[in-house]
């Protein structure tokens, strides 16, 4: 009824914003349109609308009335970040970043703003070093937001920091403990640390708290194939693909289930979906084109080998090693950089109970008793780890060392290795150039299964016998290659030498044979891999 009394704007605003907090939306949205009606250019009216809008998922309501809040008065954060949040909803990222941006250039430390910006960026796979800062600036303006919190641990976890990272997902968790997306992205992080056991039991309470989300289901069915449950594992993966045929992470991970039964055509078949719903997914396409190679089919396997190199040019996935194995092309010289990096970066926090407990690891202690004959108990020499990893031959080689050095191509491998406090300097760096840019520096170079990824000899022992002093030693072991004039490229992406092979290329560099022992460095399945254990000397 009206009685003629002019409208309070304020009080019929205060009147609103009380209605909405106490969950009256149908009363808030009331009085803020009587307010609009009254003055059509209150910006907190509109404010509130956007919040309604926003709220019932009409996100183009939500931002026109947003943006007529934040034209009101451009200063105030409170409705650009609302308005963030809209565009955010509408996919229009570019605009809610610009947004972010406004605020932080008046309020750097603004906690909500950066943290919105970093999960952003962080989403969209833009400069992950702008969003990692980003969100540590929102934890540090607020130690209990628990958005940032989650947000920091999952670009912590994508830049291989995933033990940082899972203390910031507890954190996260200890704000909001029944919150989905943080036990996943914490279950996440638990796989990539090997604890499948503690992922399994956060990424069901994940399913749980959303039965049907497709891709929790995928990673619960991931957590399982890690502990080799198998059958459990396949239950949700095709649960994943029900709720969802066109997330490709459900047909992935049943391919490598389907796979890990020793089901090959259904594993095939899964992928094949996997790239129906994601065509240029290169992890997709090596999936399929390993299960075809395992098939016997060289020809479909070569095509998406290809496909692959097409995608991902630095060769990430070993895409160039696959298709060699088909036939189609002669094996490279070396495996790719990026592949192995990735691989060890990928497998950094684990690589050490992997190798040692289920592959019985022994590189290090065979080259240790090999050395021991060849330097007669020398010390004090100046040492390099040449492809160290996590610093697992570092025990064997720092009583040698006065100096101990270390270069690796993974990242993530060299942060393990400076946590033994062994090495005198580490550094991330390919191995023939870091050997070529250290002439005459060293008495002794260590690779320990380092030579697994080269197949032509020639570029490592030219880069260590310029690395070495006359009279210098290079220890390493390889894979042996049985029936073979020089070298060949295995099963596993790692190649295999002749011994007089190796030979030939050493002495073709200035090395003398000081030791070479037929022994099996590590095994697969179980059985001994045949390997060598070589010290040249620098003549």
């Amino acid at each position: 009824m009206n009685t003629g009394k002019p409208l309070n704007i304020g009080e019929a605003f205060g009147r609103a914003m009380q209605a909405w907090e106490d969950g009256n939306v149908a009363e808030a949205r009331r009085l803020a349109r009587t307010i609009i009606e009254a003055r059509p250019d209150f910006g907190g009216a509109h404010y509130l609308l956007g919040l309604v809008a926003l709220g019932q998922g009409q996100a183009k309501r939500a931002v026109d009335h947003l943006t007529q809040a934040v034209a009101s008065d451009p200063n105030q954060p409170v409705p650009r970040l609302a308005l963030g949040r809209a565009l955010e909803a509408q996919d229009n990222f570019n605009s809610a970043i610009l947004h972010y941006r406004a605020i932080l250039s008046r309020e750097p430390n603004h906690a909500e703003a950066n943290s919105r910006l970093a999960d952003l960026l962080g989403r969209l796979g833009r400069n992950r070093d702008e969003a990692l800062d980003h969100a540590r600036r929102a934890v540090a303006a607020d130690p209990r937001h628990a958005e940032a919190l989650c947000t920091l641990g999952t670009l912590l976890h994508q830049a291989g920091e995933s033990v940082e990272a899972a203390g910031m997902l507890e954190r996260a968790l200890e704000l909001r403990p029944d919150w989905a997306v943080a036990l996943n992205n914490y279950g996440l992080i638990l796989r990539s640390l090997g604890q499948n056991e503690r992922a399994v039991a956060v990424l069901s309470g994940a399913v749980d708290l959303r039965r049907d989300h497709a891709g929790t289901r995928a990673n619960l069915a991931a957590a399982l194939r890690g502990l080799g449950r198998l059958d459990d594992a396949r239950v949700h993966a095709e649960r994943a693909t029900k709720l969802n045929s066109r997330d490709p992470s459900g047909w992935l991970e049943l391919g490598l289930i389907r796979r890990g039964l020793d089901m090959p055509e259904a594993a095939a078949a899964a992928f094949e979906r996997a790239l129906t719903a994601a065509p240029d997914s290169v992890h997709a396409h090596y999936c399929l084109a390993e299960t075809r190679l395992a098939l016997g089919q060289k020809e479909r396997a070569a095509k998406h080998f290809r496909r692959c190199l097409e995608l991902d040019p630095e060769d990430r996935h070993g895409a160039a090693l696959g298709l060699a194995q088909t036939g189609a092309v002669d094996a490279p010289s070396r495996a790719p950089d990026a592949y192995v990096r990735q691989l060890f970066d990928d497998y950094a926090d684990k690589f050490d109970s992997a190798l040692v407990d289920k592959l019985a690891y022994r590189a290090p202690a065979l080259l240790a008793q090999a050395l021991d004959a060849v330097l007669e108990r020398k010390q004090g020499l100046d040492v390099l780890d040449a492809g160290c990893g996590t610093g697992l031959a570092g025990p064997v080689l720092r009583p040698l060392a006065a100096r101990l050095d270390g270069v690796d191509l993974s990242g993530a491998m060299i942060d393990r290795a400076r946590s033994r406090r062994l090495y005198d300097h580490l550094e991330v760096g390919e191995l023939v150039a870091s050997l070529e840019a250290r002439p005459a520096t060293y008495d002794l170079v260590v690779a320990a299964d380092v030579l697994v990824y080269f197949g032509d000899l020639n570029g490592i022992m030219a880069a260590a016998a310029q690395a070495l002093k006359p009279g210098g030693v290079f220890a390493f072991t390889v894979e042996r290659a049985e029936d073979c004039a020089s070298y060949a490229l295995g099963a596993k992406n790692r190649y295999a030498h002749a011994p007089d092979y190796v030979e030939a290329v050493a002495a073709g560099h200035g090395f003398a044979v000081a030791a070479s022992e037929r022994a099996s460095t590590r095994q697969e399945a179980g059985e001994d891999v045949p390997g060598l254990v070589v010290v040249l000397r620098k003549i």
